[in-house]
């Protein structure tokens, strides 16, 4: 697997090689095979350092804490830059476990887009939780958008086209009665590029994840909604797996699931220790981390296992918004048995 030139360090736990950083990475290879000494391996794909919980599995620090790594099962970790990439790749047999949002596991369950399917098998974090942060959108501080009427006849920035964070914008359109490509325009573009495109004057207003809205909040940017304004709490972000690999795998994916939840008990007892650590893996400062990692400016992470009631009112959305084509029972695609503590 080539490292991002962005990658901090390349490291070997038990024959196993892991990267990191901050472009994408893709052509992993032995999905659901065999490593070295005939230990399982697994590929996952996340999309957000940090934010995404999944991303600290390639931190060294935090693979020394887990204890079924190497002798159980061995990992590879990488990144894309949106959640349909991820898909791609595990529909090519490149990802085994990827990090997912509401919008693309929806298509991907809805589409049969990966051969065998997919299951949802820990959620990563909720969205638009009454005491945590909610995806921001931005204006400048001199723009006349402060408020989403005013975002008629403007062009909007969301990380990726078809994925949650749009939905978030459709949401609200239908609120207030905008059309996209009639009187808004919306464009994709990556969360690290927000800021940038805001001051440049390439777009009017920027969809901010919790790791990059400290540079809004910093920059005293306008709020111009959140997506607690359009949705009530609801589970945003999932690791999914491909069934072939439940099916080929199971003894490794209980062994990782172990080793999540346990990592989520980790990071809480440990906080200045991650923060510290993610900051040299992922070439991000220390300060940026701080400012949001598990305070109320993080979203709601406490609990990987999926509220499949709560997720099957957030499939429903998505049809009403026009977002998946049709339906599903999502019991049927989801399952917890490798994060019931």
């Amino acid at each position: 697997m080539p490292a991002s030139s962005n990658t901090r360090r390349q490291f070997l736990k038990s024959g196993v090689v892991a990267t990191a950083g901050l472009s994408a990475l893709s052509g992993c290879t032995g999905v659901g095979g065999v490593g070295g000494g005939g230990t399982p391996s697994l590929n996952l794909a996340y999309t957000v350092p940090v934010e995404n919980v999944s991303s600290l599995m390639a931190i060294p620090e935090i693979r020394d804490q887990m204890e079924n790594l190497g002798s159980d099962y061995e990992l590879s970790v990488s990144r894309n830059s949106a959640t349909p990439d991820t898909l791609n790749q595990m529909s090519a047999g490149e990802v085994d476990i990827g990090l997912l949002s509401s919008v693309s596991y929806a298509n991907a369950v809805a589409q049969d887009a990966v051969p065998g399917g997919i299951k949802l098998v820990a959620t990563d974090f909720w969205d638009a939780h009454p005491d945590n942060y909610g995806f921001t959108t931005y204006s400048l501080p001199d723009s006349n958008i402060t408020s989403p009427q005013d975002m008629r006849g403007a062009t909007v920035a969301t990380n990726g086209l078809g994925t949650g964070t749009h939905a978030v914008y459709v949401k609200m359109f239908q609120k207030v009665g905008l059309t996209p490509g009639q009187n808004v325009e919306v464009v994709e573009l990556g969360f690290p590029n927000m800021t940038a495109a805001l001051e440049e004057g390439r777009i009017d207003v920027g969809l901010y994840a919790a790791l990059f809205a400290p540079q809004a909040r910093n920059k005293n940017f306008n709020v111009v909604f959140d997506s607690h304004d359009v949705w009530k709490q609801y589970p945003f972000a999932y690791l999914a797996a491909r069934n072939r690999t439940i099916e080929n795998n199971q003894d490794a994916l209980n062994a990782w699931g172990q080793d999540y939840v346990r990592l989520l008990d980790y990071i809480q007892k440990n906080r200045s220790k991650v923060v510290s650590w993610a900051s040299e893996q992922f070439d991000i400062e220390q300060s940026t981390i701080d400012a949001f990692f598990l305070t109320k400016n993080d979203y709601y992470r406490e609990d990987p296992v999926t509220d499949i009631q709560r997720m099957q009112t957030v499939i429903d959305n998505l049809v009403s918004l026009g977002m998946i084509d049709s339906g599903f029972n999502v019991g049927e695609h989801i399952t917890n048995q490798f994060v019931k503590s």
